[in-house]
């Protein structure tokens, strides 16, 4: 009976013993990098810090969880792993990694998935979230056909199965070898060529449309006028394919195990069908799985750092919107009412963040804090040295507008991308001065006759004591300038003074003015003798 136990005992140790970790995997120690939310250009820059943090480390984890993002951000992580990191590099998609993420994964040795988990559907799509048209389509699918592909031959994933991923139009399905048992994914014209027939389409379709979109109006990837020509994955391809000439394979030594995808969607795949297509190696459920897969002892998370996290805020757009609205709202009330300076530090403050958080991660570039700096020169002079040409202030605005646009653009205007950065950033300045002017005329409704914004005036030097003003004067009353109105100062009426502004040239102490409009302040206009 004891030696039964015994025998029993042994038997369990040896079932949870682990299976012995093969030596190109084996690691001590493992960072990981988590890369959460949409990938951008805070991103990448934090990326490649971190990865050279992960030096020490004998392997690094990419942890995805992300729905996707900016597409040379995206390139830019691709490149940092391909050239930089280890060679012990896994991809960790933890629960779903889509588009960007599945580009950023496939750079990786291998692929590691969380129970439950997905990653796919790597389309371009344009920043409001649509499907791009056909011909925009084709000029970005070309790098990330060229980027996956060639992810594809450095860590031996099927290369047809990748391009699935990326464009609609391709139709797959997957054969095995019945001699070594060897699994591929063939296209139509392939199998057509394995098996001398049509393929079977076991999908159902999911458009009304009837008819497949044609695969040559995507990318030149894609076959090229005449049909009958042999398609040619070593566009722009340093590494060559090691695919099988199905040309050359008997199809009775294939059997069809079924179709992968359809001609009218792009392929996501589940743990269960990326490890029958040899994407995945393993599902885990922890981090501990993941320890035990390295055979490591320890694993380092190497996060985001709090400036990292605050940039990227910053650089969302509707925090830049608000900045936006904030700093015309600032200069406004500023040189309507000639205070203390308060305000104008403020919009000072709004623009200096507007600017740097986008200089930091190199969105914007020495010409746009150029422009925007002689715009606000040009706008201050316009006020204060030549007011009322208009030729300057003009002037000015215009620059500031292209600076603050340029700051959201990275890219080549002549790309799709590049087009798109100049939109969204045309949006959200438009929109920054737009809810600028709303707030101003709500302010200016609201509280314009408040105490708490007359004690922000500047109170000047004067002979006559400043009396608190108790009820703002009406329109067409007469006073006199006790200081310049440059374009703001004092006037005095009744002994009382009274903040305004002139509606056009400097007025001179002394003068005669007429009010000509009350509210946040007083506009005055001089009076002739």
């Amino acid at each position: 009976m004891f030696e039964f136990i015994t025998l029993a005992l042994s038997i369990a140790c040896v079932q949870q013993q682990q299976a012995p970790v093969p030596s190109y995997r084996q690691a001590s120690s493992v960072a990981v990098i988590p890369i959460e939310g949409a990938v951008d250009n805070v991103t990448a820059h934090s990326f490649e810090r971190r990865l050279k943090e992960a030096a020490q480390h004998d392997a690094v984890i990419i942890e995805l969880n992300t729905p996707g993002g900016d597409l040379m951000s995206t390139l830019e992580i691709c490149y940092q792993i391909k050239n930089h990191a280890p060679a012990n590099t896994v991809a960790w998609i933890n629960p779903h990694a889509f588009s960007a993420g599945t580009i950023i994964a496939l750079a990786c040795r291998d692929i590691i998935i969380a129970e439950g988990g997905m990653f796919g559907d790597a389309a371009p799509i344009n920043a409001m979230g649509v499907p791009l048209p056909d011909s925009e389509r084709a000029k970005i699918e070309s790098p990330i056909l060229a980027e996956v592909i060639d992810s594809a031959r450095r860590n031996h994933y099927d290369e047809r199965l990748v391009e699935a991923f990326v464009s609609v139009g391709i139709q797959l399905w997957l054969v095995q070898n019945n001699n070594t048992g060897e699994t591929m994914c063939i296209n139509a014209r392939e199998y057509e060529t394995l098996f001398g027939s049509e393929p079977p389409q076991q999908f159902t379709p999911i458009s009304t449309n009837e008819s497949a979109p044609a695969p040559s109006s995507f990318s030149p990837f894609f076959q090229q006028g005449n049909e009958n020509e042999p398609y040619d994955p070593l566009f722009v391809q340093a590494l060559p394919t090691s695919r099988l000439d199905v040309a050359q394979e008997q199809g009775t030594d294939w059997t069809l195990i079924k179709q992968i995808v359809p001609n009218d969607r792009l392929l996501t795949l589940k743990p269960q069908d990326a490890s029958q297509y040899g994407l995945i190696k393993k599902t885990v459920a922890s981090e501990q799985d993941v320890k035990e897969w390295f055979g490591a002892k320890t694993l380092t998370r190497i996060e985001r750092n709090w400036s990292e996290g605050l940039l990227s805020l910053l650089l969302s757009w509707p925090v830049r919107l608000a900045l936006i609205a904030l700093f015309v709202i600032c200069i406004v009330i500023e040189f309507s009412t000639g205070t203390s300076g308060a305000f104008g530090i403020a919009g000072s403050i709004c623009m200096a963040i507007l600017m740097g958080a986008p200089w930091i991660v190199g969105l914007a570039q020495w010409w746009d804090v150029l422009f925007v700096f002689l715009g606000l020169i040009l706008i201050v002079c316009e006020v204060t040295v030549v007011p009322g040409t208009g030729f300057t202030g003009f002037t000015g605005v215009a620059f500031l507008l292209v600076g603050m646009v340029g700051s959201f653009v990275s890219g080549d205007l002549t790309t799709p991308e590049g087009q798109t950065q100049l939109v969204v950033g045309l949006s959200t300045v438009v929109g920054g001065f737009a809810l600028a002017g709303v707030a101003t005329w709500f302010i200016v409704k609201k509280y314009g006759a408040s105490p708490a914004l007359t004690r922000l005036v500047l109170e000047d030097a004067l002979d006559v004591p400043t009396t608190n003003e108790t009820q703002t004067p009406e329109v067409g009353l007469v006073a006199t300038a006790s200081t310049d109105l440059r374009p703001s100062g004092k006037i005095m009426i009744d002994d009382v003074l009274y903040d305004a502004t002139t509606s056009g040239s400097w007025i001179s102490q002394g003068a005669t003015v007429k009010i000509i409009q009350t509210g946040l302040t007083l506009e005055v206009e001089e009076v002739e003798a």
